[in-house]
């Protein structure tokens, strides 16, 4: 940059170091993308396999897309199908103009936003702990994880996207918890919008995102000893920043909660997916499109605390521990990410606890429903963008072992550096 604020172009040879200092990233990138496109490209031609790239739940999408590419932005999907939301297949509705329907099309939009979600996650943890081999190892696990590896070129579903926009929600929650900048916290409340408008469960994201963050604030304020401001100064900026950040929230999810306001007067409606909330069978629960057909009443009526600890129980065993075990098959990632939960609570500073209270909050939910709801792609979609990260902080406290980087050092026969 000059003096008078012209942007002046990179040296070449500047430009090739900062390749050289990213080559990995960037073999990492280009491999993912060429076999995941080679892959597309098999399922899209074959009947059968593109025939699956759109049926079950796919086929929803694609119809809401249909309707977007055709100018159609009424959301009257809404009226048969409230708990399908907007933001994917809006996306989808891009890949169709652009495509004319081609199959192969629809899907590369997985396959970018989960290249994206790679590229994204290295950054971020390159900015968070300034180690290329912590990022390194976190961006391959991604890129290698067997659950993305099938979804993305096989499936039409909203989990790609749902890990792209909620890794850019966590980053702007650790930011906030670092330096307490309002723009972190108002882009966290934004980012969760957007989360809600690719599906149902990010209201969770958002009211666990705020709420987790609130309470930091108060506790930093009430840890806080020497140059704390009053209690009502304090009161009233908390109040307005918090306010502020809700509306952002409810401005970036308008497209979600605004037809279920016009349609069926709630602007949170989701039609019978509450039904999973109080039934113990998925049969029970999946009837009906528009309207939930059982409220807490039914299931109080037949069920004890015993059946409610039972259920919990269950619940608890599965999102957190079996369902990512046999999800990653080798759970390198879910092994990381338990020893990360381990350097946080006795070693690393407390914005790392309070992600794991965000994880555990915003998965209590999918506790409680997955008797009735017992599929394993929800929850782990909402459980490994936080691995990713809790992961990250064990690399990192291995890499500053001593007794660590000299292994590593006598593996490669030279010092390990630290960036």
């Amino acid at each position: 940059m000059t003096a008078d604020g012209r942007r002046v172009a990179q040296p070449l040879s500047a430009t090739f170091q900062t390749l050289n200092r990213h080559w990995f990233i960037a073999i990492v990138m280009v491999v993912h993308l060429l076999i995941c496109v080679l892959v597309l490209t098999k399922n899209a031609s074959h009947p059968k396999t593109s025939d699956r790239l759109v049926s079950s739940d796919s086929v929803h999408y694609v119809d809401i897309a249909r309707d977007f590419c055709s100018g159609d932005f009424s959301m009257a999907y809404v009226k048969e199908r409230p708990h399908r939301q907007p933001l994917y297949p809006a996306l989808l509705a891009i890949a169709m103009k652009l495509g004319g329907g081609s199959r192969f099309y629809l899907g590369l939009v997985n396959v970018l936003i989960d290249s994206l979600s790679i590229l994204l996650v290295y950054l971020f943890t390159l900015r968070l702990f300034e180690k290329r081999l912590v990022a390194s190892v976190i961006a391959l696990g991604l890129a290698a994880n067997p659950f993305l590896d099938r979804l993305v070129t096989a499936r039409l579903l909203t989990e790609p996207l749902h890990l792209l926009v909620t890794v850019c929600t966590i980053m702007a929650f650790l930011q906030y918890s670092l330096c307490r900048g309002c723009k972190w916290l108002l882009a966290c409340a934004g980012l969760a919008g957007l989360d809600y408008l690719t599906r149902p469960n990010g209201l969770f994201m958002a009211a666990t995102a705020i709420g987790t963050l609130g309470l930091s604030d108060i506790i930093a304020y009430v840890s806080k000893i020497n140059g704390r401001p009053s209690v009502c100064v304090w009161l009233f900026k908390m109040a307005a920043n918090y306010a502020v950040a809700i509306g952002v929230f409810l401005v970036f999810s308008a497209p979600s909660w605004v037809p279920r306001l016009i349609y069926f007067g709630s602007p949170f409606h989701h039609g019978y997916l509450e039904n999973y909330m109080w039934v113990d069978v998925y049969r029970e629960g999946h009837v009906g499109e528009s309207y939930a057909s059982f409220t807490w009443r039914d299931y109080f009526a037949h069920h004890h605390l015993h059946d409610v600890i039972s259920r919990i129980i269950h619940g608890l065993r599965n999102v957190y521990f079996r369902i990512p075990i046999m999800m990653e098959r080798v759970p390198i990632l879910f092994l990381l990410s338990v020893g990360g939960i381990f350097v946080a609570f006795r070693r690393a500073s407390s914005e790392y606890r309070f992600l794991c209270l965000f994880l555990f909050l915003q998965l209590l939910p999918l506790v409680w429903t997955n008797l009735s709801n017992p599929t394993a792609r929800v929850p782990y979609g909402s459980t490994l963008p936080f691995e990713l990260f809790l992961a990250a902080l064990f690399v990192d406290w291995l890499s500053a072992n001593p007794r660590v980087r000299s292994w590593l050092a006598s593996g490669f026969g030279k010092s390990i550096p630290a960036t």
